[in-house]
């Protein structure tokens, strides 16, 4: 998992970020989440999402029948947009799908903080009487996503100017 601590680099003159400042920000994010990734054909599938940021790196779910399923095990590159903290960022990486109880039981905990869903945890999908805000019906695929590289982009007086960090792999 992502646990390593990532080299920051400074895109601008301005200093870089520190990754032990923003994670906090990133752990604690509610709203919506986008993410893309390629449709055959190399064009681009963007859609909403409820993500969550578990052991420091995002989660989310998945209907087990939709399109967006059936595309990340095609093509599991993809990136994760979305605005915490006064900063825009840019999640890169490659999504993979979770099947051990032990992560999907954290990730569902951390839906049941943050947005107030309370899925059950299974092998590898949540289950539950109320669906995901986002996600169609249950049974629903739990992916993470591995970075590869996080942007920052500061949309305030941040004390640091737009930031890539990248995880060695």
């Amino acid at each position: 998992m992502a646990s390593q601590t990532p080299r920051a680099e400074g895109l601008t003159g301005g200093p870089p970020g520190s990754w032990a400042e923003v994670l906090p920000l990133l752990e604690s994010h509610t709203g919506t989440y986008w993410l893309s990734g390629p449709h055959s054909g190399h064009r681009p599938h963007t859609r909403p999402v409820l993500a969550v940021w578990v052991s420091g790196q995002p989660w989310f779910a998945s209907g087990e029948g939709t399109a967006k399923t059936g595309l990340l095990s095609a093509a599991p590159d993809v990136s994760l947009a979305f605005q915490a903290g006064g900063m825009d960022l840019v999640v890169e990486g490659s999504a993979q799908r979770i099947l051990d109880r032990a992560r999907t039981d954290r990730v569902a905990r951390a839906y049941a903080e943050r947005y107030g869903w309370a899925p059950q945890a299974g092998d590898g999908v949540l289950t539950g009487a109320e669906g995901a805000p986002t996600a169609g019906p249950p049974p629903y695929a739990v992916y993470t996503i591995v970075p590869t590289t996080v942007y920052a982009f500061p949309s305030d007086d941040a004390p640091h100017g737009p930031t890539r960090w990248r995880f060695d792999a």
